[in-house]
């Protein structure tokens, strides 16, 4: 009987030293779980820190399924496939979480980026289009904003992934502008907005341009440019020749919205200021020129209080021919 009970204790020993060599690494430390293990594929920074993700990690995450497609710039539709991800409302909220003093910066490895204001992430905010016509049309449903893995049931191949960001819903129904697809998504920056501002339009159709429609267009990657004066200053924006062309006739989108032959023919641009100064541009001194930007940035940071929001900047403008406090923009179209 003493033998039997001693044999039970070694053959229990060993078995727990068998069991605590399986726990642990050749250091004597506990293996990752399966869930953390693999290469950080995302980052996600606010308020409260900072927190990366694997892969195997966000798949362990709870998750939404729906519908996402895209119009292009050039009025392509890609129609609408099933995506799976995780909410990017749920990953902020693991960071402080994002309320409308906030603004969203997504990153892509390749250094493109978009700005995703409150309204768009929680309230629907994103103007959506029929897959069949093109044609614009209010959200049927609630819009979901999400850190896609998965398409159609399968990984992200290396094209769009391993993440990609797809505003989806709970039907195939309706799809966005195609620059809210982020690609090769990497990192997730919840910062407090700057100051909302608002410039006026006018020329053959009204219209106007805002701060977060300023931010997203002047992100790397869409319609961003920039400008270094001769002190190295570096001022960033979106060339005036483009806002121009959301006014200068009725196609105010997409390719072609600004009209060529109309600048080429010769039109004043008036640039007013908040005190109610006016400079006088011509339309042939800046067609097609990426280097005259309406600056919304100063060396990366926010333009100080005498030129905020805007300063129209660039080479062979003289120091009265770049106004900053722009208030309206007007587009004299013959």
């Amino acid at each position: 009987m003493r033998l039997r009970a001693v044999a039970a204790l070694v053959v229990a020993a060993v078995t727990g030293v068998a069991a605590l060599a399986v726990a642990c690494g050749s250091g004597g430390q506990a293996s990752p779980s399966p869930a953390a293990s693999g290469p950080v594929v995302l980052t996600v920074k606010g308020e409260k820190g900072s927190r990366t993700f694997t892969l195997n990690q966000l798949e362990a995450l709870p998750s939404y399924e729906g519908y996402a497609g895209i119009k292009s710039s050039t009025g392509v539709i890609t129609v609408p496939s099933k995506y799976k991800g995780v909410p990017l409302a749920d990953l902020a909220a693991m960071v402080g979480g994002i309320s409308k003093a906030n603004g969203v910066t997504i990153v892509a490895k390749d250094g493109y980026g978009m700005t995703f204001s409150y309204r768009q992430i929680m309230e629907n905010g994103f103007t959506t289009y029929d897959p069949a016509t093109g044609a614009e049309e209010p959200p049927s449903g609630k819009l979901h904003v999400v850190i896609a893995y998965e398409n159609d049931g399968k990984p992200l191949g290396p094209d769009d992934g391993p993440l990609k960001l797809a505003v989806a819903e709970d039907t195939p129904s309706q799809v966005v502008d195609g620059h809210w697809a982020i690609k090769w998504l990497d990192e997730i920056s919840v910062t407090r907005a700057s100051a909302d501002w608002k410039v006026q339009l006018q020329g053959a159709v009204p219209g106007e341009i805002t701060r977060a429609s300023y931010v997203n267009c002047a992100s790397p990657g869409c319609h961003g440019s920039g400008w270094i004066d001769g002190q190295g200053r570096r001022w960033e924006g979106v060339p005036l020749y483009l806002v121009c062309g959301l006014v200068d006739d009725h196609k105010t989108h997409d390719k072609g919205a600004y009209n060529t032959r109309l600048a080429k023919q010769g039109y004043p641009i008036q640039i007013e200021s908040v005190g109610g100064k006016v400079v006088t541009i011509d339309s042939r001194s800046i067609a097609g020129r990426d280097d005259v930007i309406l600056s919304s940035k100063l060396d990366g940071g926010e333009l100080p209080d005498e030129y905020f929001p805007l300063r129209l900047v660039g080479p062979g403008l003289s120091q009265a021919q770049m106004p900053g406090g722009i208030a309206r923009i007007v587009v004299r179209v013959r």
